[in-house]
């Protein structure tokens, strides 16, 4: 069994060429089991890095698609969001909050509009309507940072050394050139973990994911920064995400019990 999965691993690291902290990290996670036989509402992904102007805080949707599936590989049960959305609803709406929420009150659709209550405001709610589900456990992953940066090198060459080429909706600065682009990803996810029968935080602890990588390309390479290429998260920040919700996954494991 130990040689099989040594190959396994040898045969990744002969292919890339190098050492990453996240393929360590996915050999460690095959190990972790949960012990626990209680139920676990995993809140979502809150994105707190402030990158984002006068909306507040944001869900992560990766971050809470992989989280919740890494619990549940690990054998623990969480109940299902739109189970605890929905309970959370009904609490809330019984509750004096809902008489102060601007946004519940001027409603037109009075009871039948469906409000996401995803906010730090309502976790007592929160933990009334995870008492009703059957739950021990809440675990709150906040993402502290998300960042990445890009260094690139270009040695430029040839006559035709810049020009232009043209794609629907503009230009593609081609160049010909030998590129070295080093890149580093950091992300740091805080996890809390909240006892429902205490009602209170039990645990809490930061994780860091650092990605960095070096390619070298020659010939000709395209700038795609001017096509929206900002939007979303690209690979590296994800890798490092990653990495950081498999150690909280190890972190969870020994915690909740």
């Amino acid at each position: 069994m130990f040689i099989k999965k040594f190959s396994k691993i040898l045969a990744s690291l002969l292919l890339i060429g190098n050492f990453p902290s996240y393929l360590l990290a996915e050999d460690r996670i095959n190990n972790v089991t949960f012990s626990t036989k209680s139920s676990v509402v995993l809140m979502p992904c809150m994105d707190k890095t402030g990158t984002m102007m006068g909306a507040g805080p944001t869900k992560n949707e990766f971050c809470t698609e992989t989280l919740n599936q890494l619990i549940r590989d690990g054998g623990a049960k969480t109940i299902s969001w739109f189970k605890v959305n929905s309970q959370l609803q009904k609490v809330v709406e019984r509750s004096s909050n809902a008489q102060a929420n601007p946004f519940f009150a001027g409603s037109s659709m009075g009871s039948n509009l469906r409000m996401d209550y995803t906010n730090d405001m309502y976790i007592p709610e929160l933990i009334v309507a995870s008492k009703k589900l059957g739950a021990k456990y809440i675990v709150r992953p906040i993402v502290l940072n998300k960042e990445s940066n890009t260094q690139n090198q270009s040695e430029m060459g040839g006559v035709n050394a810049a020009i232009l080429v043209p794609v629907v909706g503009g230009f593609l600065g081609q160049k010909k050139a030998k590129n070295t682009v080093t890149k580093s990803s950091n992300v740091t996810i805080k996890f809390d973990i909240i006892s429902v029968p205490e009602e209170d935080i039990v645990a809490t602890r930061s994780f860091s994911g650092d990605v960095n990588t070096t390619k070298e390309t020659k010939g000709y390479s395209y700038d795609m920064s001017a096509f929206g290429a900002a939007s979303g998260m690209d690979a590296g920040t994800r890798t490092a995400m990653t990495d950081a919700i498999y150690q909280g996954i190890e972190y969870l494991a020994e915690r909740i019990n």
